[in-house]
């Protein structure tokens, strides 16, 4: 306690401004200073508030000139004076300087907070704003549809069912058409959607070039990880945008057959497969520059032919959907497959009303419509942990006007006893079960069985199938008895 002064500009820790020692005698006479210096300090800092409100409503100029030519009363002098003294005193006393030396009072701090100007508080503002989004894409949703259905009707109405992506072509193509890469017969009056035989520029939504694409030969590529017999496409194709670009940025092809999708894969690294390179989708190509990517599909069988379409079936494309189609060569290890004119492909097979008897139909239109029924459940082998599994198979038919997957319509999930079994993995799959059906595409009009493997909790239980429709119906449950 103000044990130390200084003339410089030091300021000890202990130089708080009060005095190093009082009397006892004189100790109520001292408290009784403070008690009216704070006071005191009390009723300045009203003044000065009511002063800083006053000067806040009138321009600055105006309260200037007021001022200088307001005369006090006397009482009103000597109650300013003596305000001011007292000021003088507590700014020496309660308030040093950091230097040591007397300086002008800073304003209490406390009631300067006070009298800032406060912003409004925006009260349950963040709710408002989720309640008018709400409302807004509730009203936005329907008017986007209808646009998308729009957009698809015309697509849909100027394409022919050839050119819906069924493998098959609808006018007649020469020889001499399809070894230079083109087919006019496959363009439609708009451009919107047509489909184009083997070669083909790529472009982006905006209706600008990226690349010219060659579907380039197809061979036979080893077994997968499951034991299941793979082919490998080779896709050329010729950066002609102005930066540097991926093929997976170019495009997303997608290989058939019999109507079905086929699952990609990638070989490891240290899986030696001739012709085959597992980094060339994510390898940097300059532009003008060529190159070579190879991507592997696990086969449904080994003997139909494929069908490969440049890029994801959608209801409406800038960019032309390039085509191609191959011809197994019997079992002949990596043997190479003939490459033919995709309206050489036998039309797929369609469902027939038998196929449809025992299912549930949901959706109105084209862009919407599904067939399905929950089909049944049998065990499986012992999963990849050993763990017992079953193995529970959906029937559904594509009513779309276009490739669609299972997924697209709902979700499916499987209990026992109450409780979500998780999915079974195999490290040999059983014959013609197919990893992840669920997410791979049908095209319009075919049956198909998706099958889902899970780990059972217990042997003896039966086990609960739920499909659950994202915008039509109600959930649909079905119980099976392992057998």
């Amino acid at each position: 306690m103000g044990l130390l002064n200084h003339d410089d500009d030091y300021v000890s820790p202990f130089d708080d401004g009060l005095p190093s020692y009082i009397d006892p005698s004189q100790r109520a006479d001292y408290l009784s200073e403070i008690v009216e210096t704070k006071h005191q300090m009390h009723e300045a800092a009203e003044q000065r508030a009511k002063e800083w409100a006053a000067t806040s409503r009138k321009p600055a100029k105006a309260q200037s000139s007021q001022t200088s030519g307001r005369q006090q009363k006397p009482s009103q002098q000597r109650a300013q004076s003596h305000r001011q003294q007292n000021r003088q005193r507590n700014t020496q006393t309660q308030h040093p300087s950091p230097s040591g030396h007397g300086s002008n009072r800073r304003p209490n701090p406390v009631v300067a907070r006070q009298n800032v100007a406060k912003p409004r508080k925006k009260h349950h503002a963040f709710f408002w704003m989720i309640i008018v989004f709400a409302v807004l894409w509730g009203l936005a949703d329907p008017i986007l549809n209808t646009a998308n259905n729009w957009l698809g009707s015309i697509v849909h109405s100027s394409s022919s069912s050839a050119h819906t992506a069924t493998g098959k072509n609808s006018g007649n193509t020469s020889d001499d058409d399809y070894a230079n890469g083109t087919d006019s017969s496959n363009s439609t009056d708009d451009g919107s959607y047509q489909t184009v035989e083997k070669t083909s520029d790529v472009l982006d939504v905006s209706g600008k070039p990226q690349g010219v694409l060659t579907i380039a030969s197809a061979k036979s590529g080893p077994n997968d990880f499951t034991g299941q017999p793979t082919v490998i496409v080779t896709f050329n194709w010729t950066n002609t945008s102005k930066k540097a670009l991926t093929f997976d940025t170019l495009t997303h092809p997608e290989v058939y057959q019999n109507g079905l999708q086929l699952g990609e894969i990638t070989f490891s690294k240290s899986t030696e497969v001739s012709g085959y390179s597992y980094e060339s989708a994510q390898t940097e190509v300059k532009p003008g520059s060529e190159f070579n990517t190879t991507l592997a599909f696990t086969l449904r069988d080994k003997s139909s032919p494929i069908y490969v379409q440049s890029d994801r079936s959608t209801w409406y494309r800038e960019s032309p959907m390039i085509v191609s189609a191959f011809t197994p060569n019997g079992d002949v290890g990596d043997g190479p497959w003939t490459q033919v004119n995709t309206s050489t492909l036998a039309p797929v097979p369609q469902a027939t009303e038998s196929d449809r008897k025992n299912m549930k139909t949901l959706g109105k239109t084209e862009y919407d419509q599904f067939s399905y029924a929950l089909a049944g459940a049998q065990r499986g082998p012992a999963d990849a942990m050993d763990n017992p599994s079953a193995i529970v198979s959906i029937d559904w038919i594509n009513d779309t006007g276009n490739n669609a997957s299972l997924s697209y319509f709902g979700d499916v999930s499987v209990t026992q006893n109450g409780v979500k079994l998780d999915n079974a993995y195999y490290l040999t799959n059983p014959e013609g079960f197919v990893d992840n059906g669920h997410i791979l595409n049908s095209q319009p009009g075919v049956k198909a069985t998706v099958q889902y493997a899970v780990e059972l909790r217990d042997e003896t239980s039966p086990i609960t199938v739920t499909f659950t429709p994202y915008d039509n119906g109600k959930p649909e449950s079905k119980t099976f008895q392992l057998e």
